[in-house]
């Protein structure tokens, strides 16, 4: 009889050993079980879109047009009488009165101010006419269009100076850089409501703001035309030089220009 009983205690261990192992293959797969749920959470996570990047999405090409709105109040504040009596005088072949030859400082400061004003308005105008939506509208690219902008309109400064000295009569020279620099500096204040416009309204409408941009830039250009032949022309022959002079310095250089502007882009 205790024999017997020594065999049933030992079948009945045997049995909890057992069921202890089921236990633990058990809590081991519900180990595995949680971590595959795990990975799956993490593998079909959710990715926003990212907003795209846009003129009138940006705050710098807010900051610049409010910078470059501060150098023409400037502008103006400085030399308004010296501004109008400019437009007053454009088509005047002699000199001008005897306040062009006042406050030098004063004029060259007005200068300078219009000069970055042009040039600010001019590369934001052209970057946001050139640029495309895959690339972004970024504040580095600007800063390259507004360097090139200005190492161009110096470089054809210098030349235009070499040559004027070599070829032409010094107040000529004089007279004919002066209505250059107000024919631009007038254009860009034109184009500056024209690329505010352009830059925040909806972009169904910004066909029209580039037919009325394109206006400006023709007339612009006509208008420096009128005043070279009205300096210059003197005799026949002077009409073929004026043209070659509009090609060489004006229409290619231009060109050149707007293809650097899509090299940067």
């Amino acid at each position: 009889m205790p024999l017997t009983d020594s065999i049933h205690l030992t079948t009945d261990t045997t049995a909890a050993v057992a069921d202890s192992l089921i236990k633990n293959d058990s809590i081991q797969l519900n180990t595995d079980t949680v971590t595959l749920t795990d990975t799956i959470k993490v593998v079909t996570g959710f990715e926003g879109t990212p907003h795209p990047s846009l003129p009138g999405s940006e705050d710098w090409v807010f900051v610049s047009l409010l910078i470059l709105f501060v150098f023409l109040v400037l502008a103006v504040a400085k030399s308004s009488e010296w501004m109008r009596e400019s437009v007053r005088t454009f088509f005047h072949t002699k000199e001008r009165s005897v306040y062009s030859n006042k406050n030098t400082n004063l004029q060259f400061q007005t200068k300078l101010l219009l000069t970055m004003f042009f040039t600010g308005v001019f590369s934001l105008y052209a970057f946001s006419l050139l640029f495309g939506a895959e690339n972004g509208f970024q504040l580095l690219i600007y800063i390259k269009f507004f360097a090139v902008t200005l190492a161009f309109l110096s470089l054809k400064s210098i030349v235009t100076m070499i040559l004027g000295y070599v070829f032409l009569d010094k107040a000529a020279l004089k007279q004919a850089r002066e209505s250059y620099f107000h024919v631009l500096s007038f254009l860009g204040i034109t184009l500056y409501p024209i690329l505010a416009i352009q830059i925040y309204i909806l972009p169904t409408l910004k066909t029209y703001t580039h037919y009325v941009a394109l206006a400006l830039c023709a007339i612009a250009a006509i208008l420096i035309i009128i005043k070279l032949f009205q300096i210059f022309f003197h005799k026949s022959i002077v009409s073929f030089y004026l043209m070659l002079y509009l090609c060489t310095l004006e229409i290619l250089p231009l060109i050149l220009l707007f293809q650097v502007y899509r090299l940067l882009i």
